[in-house]
């Protein structure tokens, strides 16, 4: 079974079992105890439970303030030695499962700050100009080589005439007709997964 990072900022509250270290009192990093402690609780439950609709709302403005920062604050950490950069996750400390949670969240959130402003195809540009720039990099500082490499990352995405609908594919698996991954994806995305815990 491949990776299943999630792309929906909201998907599977339910369930903390996609987050690596769900403790909301562990050291503070870019959010405080308190902001984990809403972000892991159901509306209504655990501390929105004292907190007016107002005070919600003021909430998500501050931890949406301090995310932004904390993204663009990426700029300075990126002047950090390659070294240091290697050594924030260790692996006498982070399993390959954790690092791969860790590693997908980061990028879907990146992902998702880009595409809140820009096209698909932007995206998948700027990533493609990153890993081209990185291989030149490594080339050149590892080989003394220069690694003619061009992007060349394309996808093609389909028309919705072309799909076909979640109906079907949810009778499909209920008819007991083996299905790939990305539609038991799709099934939960879509709120229609009859047991999305047996096969994500």
């Amino acid at each position: 079974m491949g990776l299943y990072v999630s792309v929906n900022s909201n998907d599977n509250q339910n369930s903390d079992t996609r987050i690596v270290d769900p403790n909301a009192d562990r050291e503070r990093g870019i959010l405080t105890p308190h902001n984990r402690a809403f972000l892991l609780a159901e509306p209504g439950e655990g501390v929105w439970a004292d907190m007016s609709g107002t005070a919600v709302r003021q909430k998500r403005h501050k931890i949406r303030n301090r995310f932004r920062n904390a993204l663009i604050d990426i700029q300075y950490i990126l002047r950090l030695e390659q070294e240091d950069l290697t050594r924030l996750f260790p692996s006498d400390e982070w399993n390959d499962y954790e690092l791969d949670i860790v590693h997908g969240a980061v990028l879907a959130a990146v992902y998702h700050m880009i595409r809140a402003e820009s096209d698909r195809d932007t995206v998948t540009n700027i990533l493609g100009e990153i890993i081209v720039n990185d291989v030149i990099r490594e080339y050149a500082e590892e080989h003394g080589l220069y690694a003619p490499l061009h992007r060349g990352v394309k996808f093609n995405f389909p028309s919705p005439e072309d799909c076909e609908l979640l109906d079907s594919l949810r009778a499909k698996l209920e008819d007991g007709e083996q299905s790939p991954e990305k539609t038991h994806m799709a099934l939960d995305y879509g709120g229609m997964h009859p047991n999305p815990e047996e096969y994500l």
